[in-house]
């Protein structure tokens, strides 16, 4: 098989300079003058250096547009800082290891997943290649001592592979989540208007308290002056887990946005609440005075419910409720609680309409419930069921009285918690040393076991 990027070379074509320069900044998150300021701080010896790993970089960004055309822009390399959070934000890596399992083991698919899952292949194979091409671009001693760090990985239940140092982040990700879960837990005994206060407040102080665990574990650690592919292969994991993160916070925003509309409607036919408590049978009742209707509420694109319908949507509500079990979701709700929310959840999306964007170049937008999966057990995407989880929560937090208000102050404060929780591993990484990340790596067990005793 060619190499097209050793091609390239071998024809002595090369990247422009300005192009590689544009590529470094975007996955360090600096701007022009930040950058400037950077290459100005350091001393002769190390611009002179900085420059000729400036020139190999440019190597590596000929090689790269052989191999994908978009390989900045679409392999979840650059900044959200730089480039925006929606523009790259995507969870392309969980959903290509669902639909690559799905193939390997037989299961049908429809067409337009079989041609996600093999962009998706061709966007893996592409971020490896420049995973490796970076690692080969380290100084002799970083792949010595630091090669157990900066190698690439493959993710578990994750098709695009990233760099070893990835479970260390991970780990510290978790100390994030559990030391909010144990200051929430603390709040509970609080009357709700102090509540309510405190937990505003909540993440910037969980963010502040594991910000001085991690940065008492790095006391006194040596900081080591580090290669430019070093830096560049440490910021493009970083990257890639905000981009996965801000997905989640697409996803609650299209969720909540559509069904805001159904709040409004209900609430415009005298409803004050979902009656989530009736029997399935009665739900289902429900389900058909409201949505049967040739029309509802002023959707241009309504397609009426239909009573064989019914069976369809609570068999895809227990694929949801399947999610929930594999992700460890615990609800106060019962069963048959959550089974009429999601299945009022997927009657909307599908008499609306509602399209499913899965962020896959040359993948167009598809209906996001079609109803017809059932019949021909084809695979539901897995950003389809993190998303109909995302439905599913929203409805449990208004099922009760509908308040649009409440509705969108809730997704404030979630968007906070991720943010928060975001900016806590950015933080910790960005500018951090190499030597620095060998002390997280072995001494990251001090922060995390003793949140997890408490369990």
């Amino acid at each position: 098989m060619i190499d097209k990027g050793a091609a390239k070379l071998a024809k002595g074509e090369l990247a422009r300079k300005g192009r590689a320069l544009h590529s470094i900044k975007a996955i360090l998150g600096l701007d022009d003058q930040e950058y400037t300021a950077w290459v100005e701080g350091m001393t002769n010896e190390e611009r002179i250096t900085h420059h000729t790993e400036v020139d190999r970089y440019m190597r590596l960004c000929t090689i790269m547009s052989a191999e994908y055309l978009q390989w900045s822009t679409q392999l979840l390399l650059e900044s959200s800082e730089v480039v925006g959070g929606s523009e790259q934000s995507s969870f392309i890596g969980p959903l290509g290891a669902f639909l690559l399992g799905a193939i390997k083991d037989g299961k049908p698919l429809s067409q337009h997943l079989r041609n996600a899952a093999e962009q998706i292949t061709e966007m893996a194979k592409a971020r490896q290649r420049f995973l490796d091409e970076l690692y080969d671009q380290l100084r002799p001693h970083e792949r010595t001592q630091f090669g157990d760090l900066l190698g690439a990985c493959t993710l578990p239940l994750n098709s695009l592979p990233d760099i070893k140092l990835w479970k260390t982040m991970d780990w510290l990700d978790l100390c994030w989540k559990f030391r909010h879960e144990e200051m929430a837990e603390r709040l509970m005994h609080l009357p709700a208007h102090l509540m309510y206060t405190q937990i505003q407040s909540l993440p910037l102080r969980v963010t502040q308290r594991t910000e001085k665990a991690a940065s008492h574990i790095l006391e006194g650690c040596k900081v080591s002056d580090d290669s430019l592919a070093a830096r560049l292969l440490i910021a493009s994991m970083i990257n890639r887990y905000h981009q996965e993160k801000l997905e989640y916070e697409r996803y609650e925003a299209t969720a909540v946005s559509s069904l805001l509309q159904l709040v409004i409607a209900l609430r415009a036919l005298g409803l004050n609440r979902i009656p989530s408590e009736l029997s399935q049978d009665a739900f289902k009742d429900w389900l058909m005075s409201a949505f049967s209707g040739d029309c509802f509420a002023g959707e241009q694109q309504w397609r009426p419910l239909k009573s064989v319908h019914l069976s369809r949507l609570y068999d895809q509500a227990e694929w949801i409720l399947g999610w929930e079990r594999i992700d460890f979701a615990e609800h106060e709700a019962s069963e048959s609680v959550l089974l009429n929310l999601c299945a009022l959840g997927l009657a909307w999306s599908y008499c609306t309409r509602e399209k499913h964007d899965i962020k896959v170049p040359d993948v167009k937008d598809y209906d996001l419930v079609n109803l017809r999966e059932i019949e021909s057990a084809e695979q539901v995407p897995l950003t389809r069921i993190k998303y109909q989880q995302r439905q599913l929560k929203i409805l449990l937090g208004c099922q009760h009285q509908f308040n649009p208000v409440g509705m969108e102050r809730q997704t404030a404060h979630n968007r906070e918690l991720r943010r928060q929780q975001m900016q806590f591993i950015r933080s910790l990484f960005r500018g951090i040393s190499l030597a620095q990340c060998r002390t997280l790596s072995i001494r990251v067990a001090e922060i995390l076991f003793p949140q997890l005793s408490r369990f």
